[in-house]
């Protein structure tokens, strides 16, 4: 019996000790954590990143492409790099997971290129504030086949609202500084002691000064440059920068340039390839509208070439589409036709100043009937013309 009960105390002694010296096992699957206490080495290092919306058929999904490097101080011959991306929406809670294993040679300090995409896809609308508010938390597990280095955390960041190609992403990483940079602390540069100086009190303002404030669109209007109708996409890249997003498309190219300031939108169409503007289509905030005439200079603004045109007085109308009713304004010159929708009467909820000016033949109603169902920039629209969205 009492060698029974010594055999017993020898067994639970020694799965004590086991379970103490032994790591904790890591699911193989969604794995998380590890990279924050000091039992895990950091055998990888982020260098650089950006995150993105990444477009495909199926619509946008959260994105983010890293130059890691091996920090571990020796070479890596032939490891598996295991990495994974928890794309966590802010709003409801959701986690988008993305995977990624990768076997290669690593000798110290070479770096390579991660790609990470969640697999859901998302529908952005045209309005920013309204996008998903998303965190990227990215891990990495290296293995050798034999022993795993545990869980690593490599960064946790926000996501950009910003919508672009793979290969824009690789521009503007190869743009991006070292992140490690700000992490080194640098050593102090020891001061000369200079003698105290008396203490005077001063009177002070807890104001913050903005040195460059935005520009309403009533100054907007009086630019010397505004790009319009008949004018190339690379004059409205130097007004208002690289689009944020373009769709391409055999018959049109849609392209959508933001401006903060003042705060607007412009989706500029090109029919045929040609990289001239034929229909723009502008959005505005109703802060930025001090009454219908501002909203009739702006369609004048951005008839481009037809500007000097003496336009027809506006001319309201009235339907009545599944939507609610619609109410808008028309008005014509020469070579172009505008139309312009009120917040609140456009029955699509955008709750923006939209207006449209063309320099296409035709009814300006019929043409957004027929393009917006194609157009993905457009497809906002399709409420206000009486089209159904699909």
């Amino acid at each position: 019996m009492t060698a029974r009960k010594n055999l017993f105390i020898t067994l639970l002694t020694l799965i004590c000790l086991i379970n103490f010296y032994l790591p904790p096992a890591v699911a193989q699957g969604d794995y998380d954590g590890g990279g924050s206490d000091g039992a895990v080495t950091q055998k990888l290092d982020t260098a650089c990143f950006v995150t993105w919306w990444f477009h495909s058929a199926l619509g946008y999904h959260p994105a983010i492409l890293m130059r890691v490097e091996n920090a571990s101080g020796q070479s890596l011959p032939g490891v598996i790099l295991k990495f994974q991306a928890r794309f966590t929406n802010l709003r409801d809670g959701y986690v988008n997971v993305a995977r990624e294993e990768i076997r290669a040679s690593l000798e110290p300090k070479k770096q390579l290129y991660v790609f990470l995409k969640g697999p859901r896809a998302f529908e952005l609308p045209i309005d920013q504030s309204l996008w998903p508010r998303m965190e990227c938390k990215v891990m990495c597990r290296v293995s050798d086949g034999v022993t795993d280095g545990g869980t690593q955390t490599m960064l946790i960041t926000k996501l950009d609202s910003i919508t672009m190609s793979f290969e824009d992403a690789m521009t503007n990483l190869a743009k991006q500084p070292d992140i490690r940079i700000g992490r080194r602390k640098p050593t102090p540069t020891p001061v000369p002691a200079r003698p105290e100086k008396t203490l005077v009190a001063t009177t002070g303002s807890l104001a913050v000064k903005d040195n460059k404030p935005k520009q309403t669109l009533l100054q907007f209007l009086g630019s010397t440059f505004i790009p319009g109708l008949g004018d190339d996409f690379y004059s409205f890249e130097k007004k208002f920068g690289i689009p944020a997003e373009f769709d391409p498309k055999a018959e049109w190219t849609w392209a959508r340039y933001q401006s903060q300031s003042p705060e607007l939108s412009m989706i500029v169409g090109s029919r045929g390839q040609t990289g001239k503007a034929d229909l723009i289509v502008a959005t505005v905030p109703p802060s930025q509208i001090k009454g219908e005439g501002q909203v009739t200079e702006l369609a004048k603004a951005i008839s481009g070439k037809f500007r000097s045109e003496t336009t027809t007085p506006p001319n309201h109308s009235v339907r009545y589409l599944p939507s609610g009713r619609l109410e808008f304004g028309t008005l014509s010159a020469k070579n172009y036709r505008a139309v312009y929708f009120v917040p609140g009467e456009s029955g699509g909820g955008n709750g923006s100043y939209i207006v449209v000016v063309t320099r296409m033949p035709g009814n300006v109603l019929e043409i957004l009937r027929k393009e917006a169902p194609r157009a993905k920039l457009l497809k906002f629209l399709q409420p206000i013309t009486g089209v159904s969205e699909t």
